[in-house]
């Protein structure tokens, strides 16, 4: 093979590698045993439910799961709105916060899916979640 050719095939060969690692970063990233440096940090130490209600008015977590029973929910408000934490199926408020403050509240509940909501005025329609309870 002649020096021009030989020099292509490596070129090819070398951009083939560099594709095929980015797609490996890519596809890692993105499934479901990949790195979550995203994700939410949902579960205390004390095995306490982490939701926490942003100022864009969203959780930052949008399903939760739970073993059957006692549940308890640690409510975060960040710095500039108050949020409130309800199961809607059942119109219980498990735990409210002002801005910038931290609350815990418990619920009973009995396997199923649940929907969590924050009902103050104007949240409700962007502050929706669900709950599978096992």
């Amino acid at each position: 093979m002649s020096g021009p050719d030989l020099l292509t095939r490596r070129r090819r060969s070398g951009a083939m590698r560099g594709l095929v690692v980015a797609l490996a970063v890519v596809l890692l990233a993105c499934s479901p045993g990949g790195p979550q440096a995203a994700a939410p940090d949902v579960v205390t130490d004390d095995g306490a439910l982490r939701v926490v209600g942003q100022d864009d008015l969203r959780w930052n977590v949008e399903e939760l799961s739970a073993p059957a029973g006692t549940i308890v929910i640690e409510l975060v408000c960040e710095d500039a709105a108050n949020h409130n934490l309800v199961i809607d199926e059942l119109d219980v408020e498990v735990a409210a916060c002002a801005p910038g403050e931290t609350v815990r509240g418990t619920v009973e509940l009995e396997p199923g899916s649940y929907t969590y909501v924050c009902t103050v005025p104007g949240h409700e329609r962007t502050m929706r979640g669900q709950l599978i309870v096992e």
